[in-house]
């Protein structure tokens, strides 16, 4: 079958955290019952849920939170470019300093990242507990052919002083396992391309005997309350093989005198469905095991499908974890205020502040009422990055207050909480000749350039406006489109979208004239009309297929007769004229000037934040629909079309030199 039919991509293996939605994770608690978890024996840790954040980049250096080490050594002879992990930044500093400046760097960084004024601060700020990501270098030294610098456990040690100085709990979170638990950064090495690790790699026993030193160097100290026995597992780790290093970790730490009665083991539930992942351990394990927690990653910025989330949906997903929270026994290991890229297009008049708050202070409430504790990601940050950055989300007060109160719903028919954020002034209802934009499943707005058409902008300038044009003599110019009604949807520069012939009726392009390839029947999912936030699919009249966009390839397409996900629009009726806050809203979502042409210059703003990882277009494709569109707009004839499509296929060089021509011409 078509996309609709086609199961879910696993999350793409890159930069920070990714998980599915309602990721969490699990800490030490008062005897209760662990729910969810049948015959699971109770929690017996401390009275208090732990409410806390990460301490990244510290002992496991990453990008974000160890952002001066990588912007102070990048990659020789790379323009700037930055290492992308702890490892490929260990090869830079010994290329270029040697082993012992590396190791010089090394130990400077770790004296000054944190401090124990961090802890004295993390207490003030009313928190409970800090989380400890460690490589497992930092534990027993770098093992053969590896980069890394250590050991370093006195750094642990000082951790564990200062958080019993200060009266915080701790968990050691034993972040990067020898050999990987993944191929990805946060374990300490990013291996490209996909492939290059195997789960084979990751050293299992290795992995105890680290988790064996801890907990014996560990095993009296009050303040430490739980032990992570790894992060962020890959899902190609076989099910059983994780479950069956998790029950070892778990008898092991207590072999070593970390008693259940006061540490939890905290069990990673990374990219799995947690309900087969509760069954096969129960199945596994039964009643063997008292004190565990599965700790799950709670982000709402990754993945098509928080990127598509509006502001309203990111909300309703907050609330509807709730009840996920409370069926386990669930710890939300780490969570951010980052968002998707449709939350910003569809948060009407409100700043980024403001946003951030109404999200953040929503989480913070749902966490604290359901789940065994959380930890934010992260303490330390690139100061101008409120959504990772704990200090600053805190000073603007984002994290602590009354979360928003969201009217009912039970989700049938239109949230009546889209409509208070994105609302339409005036007539809800489209009409024909009314203008409107097309959003995505992943959050960009179908868009025209010339002839070529895509979804790769989260802007709603006048480049992704369309005029809604009747096909039936007898629709009126005024009247309401209805599910049913044949349509064409005029661009900006008169052209209208079309199943190309070319293609066989497959790719969507934007053709001069109006036919029966650029007619669609509009398909409007729970209602008879079509308005402002309506989910609609259209289905091209000449091939009967549904228009279809697809988030690894750039275009729009009319491929299958499905009518599922990847055939969802959403309608937004454009405005007869600009909020005044617009301007605020189209530099979050990296807004150019509506007519500037999507040059590799405006496009690297327009671009999502990099944890979306989600280039849409090479420079040479972005720079030919630039003059593309450019000859057209001016009037341009054919024939200077027809040289600047020569171009795609011309040498890189050879490119620079038609680009100066054309530009002159």
């Amino acid at each position: 079958g078509g996309p609709a039919h086609r199961p879910p991509r696993p999350p793409p293996h890159s930069f920070r955290k990714v998980g599915p939605p309602g990721h969490k994770q699990l800490r030490a608690m008062p005897a209760r019952q662990q729910r969810g978890v049948k015959g699971a024996a109770p929690l017996q840790g401390p009275a208090e849920p732990w409410h806390g954040v990460s301490l990244g980049g510290w002992l496991l250096l990453e990008p974000g939170p160890s952002y001066p080490l990588f912007e102070e050594h990048p990659l020789p002879d790379a323009e700037g470019e930055e290492a992308r992990c702890e490892w490929g930044l260990m090869e830079v500093l010994h290329s270029t300093k040697g082993a012992e400046g590396a190791a010089e760097v090394m130990r400077r960084h770790r004296e000054r990242h944190i401090t124990k004024n961090d802890f004295q601060r993390i207490r003030a700020c009313g928190m409970n507990a800090v989380r400890l990501p460690f490589g497992s270098w930092v534990v027993m030294g770098p093992r053969e052919g590896e980069p890394y610098i250590g050991s370093g456990i006195e750094f642990i040690d000082r951790a564990v002083d200062w958080a019993e100085e200060v009266g915080l709990q701790i968990v050691l979170d034993l972040h990067g396992c020898p050999g990987g638990e993944s191929g990805e950064a946060p374990c300490g090495r990013r291996q490209r391309p996909h492939g290059t690790w195997q789960w084979q790699q990751w050293d299992f026993q290795a992995s105890l005997k680290i988790l064996e030193v801890v907990a014996q160097r560990y095993c009296d100290r009050s303040c430490v309350t739980g032990i992570a026995v790894c992060n962020e597992p890959s899902n190609e780790v076989p099910l059983t093989r994780l479950c069956q290093y998790y029950d070892q970790a778990i008898t092991l730490i207590r072999s070593c005198g970390l008693p259940a009665s006061r540490v939890a083991a905290v069990l990673p539930v990374f990219q799995r469905p947690e309900d087969k992942f509760a069954r096969k351990w129960q199945a596994m394990t039964g009643d063997r095991h008292q004190n565990f927690c599965f700790d799950i990653h709670c982000y709402h910025c990754f993945e098509n499908e928080f990127n598509g989330k509006s502001l309203a949906q990111q909300l309703r997903a907050v609330e509807d974890n709730a009840p996920f929270f409370k069926k386990y026994p669930i710890v939300v290991g780490e969570w951010s205020l980052s968002l998707g890229v449709a939350t910003w297009s569809t948060c009407g008049e409100r700043d980024e502040d403001e946003v951030h708050t109404l999200f953040g202070r929503a989480q913070a409430k749902v966490l604290k009422e359901t789940t065994h504790g959380n930890f934010f990601w992260n303490w330390t940050e690139r100061p101008d990055s409120v959504d990772w950055n704990y200090q600053v989300a805190y000073d603007r007060g984002m994290l602590c207050g009354p979360a928003p109160s969201l009217p009912l719903w039970d989700g049938r028919g239109e949230d009546p909480l889209e409509q208070q954020f994105n609302p339409c002034e005036g007539e809800q209802r489209v009409l024909f000749g009314d203008k409107v934009c097309l959003r995505v499943f992943y959050g960009r707005y179908v868009d025209v350039y010339g002839s070529f058409v895509n979804a790769q902008w989260v802007e709603k300038g006048s480049w992704q406006q369309f005029v809604v044009c009747p096909v039936e003599s007898r629709k009126g110019p005024r009247q309401e489109v209805r599910s049913g009604d044949v349509v064409q949807l005029r661009a900006h520069n008169g052209r209208f979208l079309a199943a190309a012939p070319a293609s066989g009726g497959r790719e969507v392009s934007a053709q001069k004239g109006s036919s029966s390839s650029s007619s669609f029947v509009v398909h409007v999912l729970h209602s008879e009309v079509m308005k402002h936030l309506s989910v609609v699919y259209l289905e091209c009249k000449a091939t009967r297929t549904v228009v279809d966009a697809d988030d690894e390839a750039d275009g729009l397409f009319a491929r299958y007769r499905d009518r599922g996900l990847w055939q969802q629009l959403v309608v937004e009726k454009v405005p007869s004229r600009r909020r005044p806050s617009e301007g605020k809203l189209g530099e979050k979502c990296g807004r150019g000037e509506d007519n500037a042409p999507p040059t590799p210059k405006n496009r690297a703003a327009a671009a999502p934040p990099p944890s979306a990882k989600r280039a849409r277009l090479t420079s040479k494709s972005i720079s030919l629909l630039s003059l593309s569109t450019a000859a057209e707009s001016i009037g341009r004839s054919s024939s200077i079309l027809s040289m600047l499509t020569s171009v795609a296929s011309s040498s890189e060089s050879g490119f620079q030199q038609r680009l100066a021509v054309a530009s002159t011409a």
